[in-house]
Formats: structure tokens, C-alpha cells, sequence
């Protein structure tokens, strides 16, 4: 039987952007929920450490505890004019600079899900990990590799990403990262050199961080990023990112908030070209 002229037409489209609408509802709501009880329980649980650096010794405080820093110590001298704020007002502003990073890592996003994007970051943003930094690190070594130089101070197993650079024969982009690191080092430790053997020495122990299946997160890291190089597929190196932390919490997928940016890059580069 032919449908009638004038009928209401369901095409695919339609039904597709309906059920999206839907789960973005949806979805709303249950982050929503999710982003209250993190506002009322972990507001600064990680960015407060980075308060207190200065507060006790380096390192005295155990992995694992409340306000342990686990960082290289150039990292903890360059937050030290930070360290003058009241605590409040640093995790205050330390939230709306991650918050700001997502927001604009985010912004490629269709309206409904840019809002379902920045519900799920708000818990990162609120507790305060530097997953955002990552994850902008991300996007913007690909033009700056020197950016990187972030992870080889902070989550240093997230360095696996610069494998990427080693794929694709980019000698240079994989070699600045590690001589600014080096470098900063270098200063660091001729300044203060206590801290350093005891950040390294927590390195080697392994006590700063990893879980059991942590290799195996570690090997995954490696097999997606080198398949991402030889492919010419961006979105792998935050997934390997992802894979290679130290420590994997729901909150560590935040990394994945550069994808949309890499992938608007790729579509304007895309573009120009044809």
C-alpha cells in the first residue's frame, strides 16, 4: 500500500536525532545527579595537594593519603606562588581554569551534547586532577610538541603518547619535549637536588601509583598509539593516554575531552584541501 500524500515522513534522521535528544535527556539527568554528590563530597580532593606542597616536606606524605604530591618537584616550585592563596581560593580558581579547558575542548560538540560533555568533566574540573591539562596538552602538542613536557613531569607513563612522534619519523617533535624536560630538570636539581632523589625513588618503587593490570594497561597504550600513528588516527593518542595513567578512575576518561577538538582540526584540514 503507498503511503498517502502528505503523510508525516520518519526518516532515518529524524528518528536518530530523536533518540539522541533522548539519551541526552537522559543522561542529564544521571550526571547531574552524579555532579551534585561530587560537589558536596570531593571539591578539591586532588587540587588541594597541590596547595599544600609547601606545607610539609616533599614527598613526606604517603601515596594514597590525603594532600600527598606526587609530582616532579619543578612542578611543585612552579605552583608555589599559587601556595600564598587561601586554600578555598585556589581550589576555587584551580577549578574554573580546568572547567574554562573543558568548555573550550568541548566546544566542536553539537549544543545538547557540548551540555551532556561538560556535566561528565565537572567532577574532574571540581576535584581537581590535571586530566584537563592532558588532555589540552593533547590538541596543542600537535603543533607545539614542547607542550608534552607536561606529562614527562607529572604522569610520566602518559609520555607513551610521544611514541606518536616516533612512528611518523618526527625526530624533532619527540626530542623537544624531553630536552625542555631535561633541561627544567637540570635547573631544578641544581637548586634543590633532595627532592628529586626522592620523587625518582618513588618512581622506581612504584608506589605512586598503578594497579595490578597496570603493564597490561601499559602495552595497550603502546599497541593503540602506534596503530593511531600508522593510521593517521589522532583520537588514539588521548585514548592512550587514558590506558597509560597511573591510575585509572572514571574521572581519568576526561582525557578523552580532546577528541572533539582533534577531529574539528582534522575536518578544517579536510576542508582547505579540497
Amino acid at each position: 500500500m503507498h503511503r498517502e500524500l502528505g503523510a508525516p515522513r520518519w526518516g532515518g534522521g529524524s528518528s536518530r536525532r530523536l533518540l539522541s535528544h533522548a539519551a541526552a535527556v537522559v543522561a542529564i539527568v544521571f550526571v547531574g545527579y552524579y555532579d551534585l554528590l561530587v560537589a558536596a563530597t570531593s571539591v578539591g580532593l586532588d587540587s588541594h595537594a597541590y596547595w599544600a606542597a609547601w606545607t610539609h616536606p616533599l614527598y613526606s606524605i604517603p601515596p594514597g593519603h590525603v594532600d600527598a604530591f606526587l609530582y616532579a618537584p619543578v612542578v611543585a616550585e612552579a605552583l608555589w606562588p599559587l601556595g600564598h592563596l587561601p586554600a578555598d581560593v585556589f581550589v576555587g580558581l584551580w577549578a574554573a581554569v580546568m572547567l574554562a579547558v573543558f568548555a573550550w575542548l568541548l566546544r566542536p560538540l553539537p549544543p545538547v551534547w557540548y551540555v551532556v560533555g561538560l556535566l561528565l568533566c565537572l567532577p574532574e574540573a571540581l576535584e581537581g586532577n590535571i586530566n584537563a591539562l592532558l588532555a589540552l596538552m593533547v590538541v596543542v602538542g600537535f603543533r607545539y610538541p614542547s607542550a608534552w613536557t607536561l606529562a614527562l613531569l607529572t604522569k610520566v607513563s602518559t609520555g607513551v603518547g610521544l611514541l606518536w612522534f616516533v612512528v611518523r619519523g618526527c625526530w624533532r617533535a619527540w626530542l623537544t619535549p624531553l630536552a625542555v624536560a631535561a633541561v627544567l630538570a637540570a635547573g631544578s636539581y641544581a637548586w634543590w637536588p633532595d627532592p628529586w632523589h626522592a620523587w625518582v625513588a618513588l618512581l622506581v618503587s612504584g608506589s605512586g601509583g598503578g594497579d595490578w593490570f597496570f603493564p597490561a594497561r601499559l602495552v595497550g597504550a603502546v599497541v593503540v598509539v602506534v596503530w593511531g600513528a600508522r593510521t593517521d588516527r589522532r583520537w588514539t593518542v588521548p585514548a592512550s593516554l587514558v590506558l597509560a595513567s597511573p591510575i585509572l578512575f572514571l574521572n581519568t576518561l576526561t582525557i578523552l575531552a580532546a577528541v572533539p577538538r582533534l577531529a574539528a582540526g582534522r575536518d578544517r584540514v579536510a576542508r582547505s584541501a579540497g
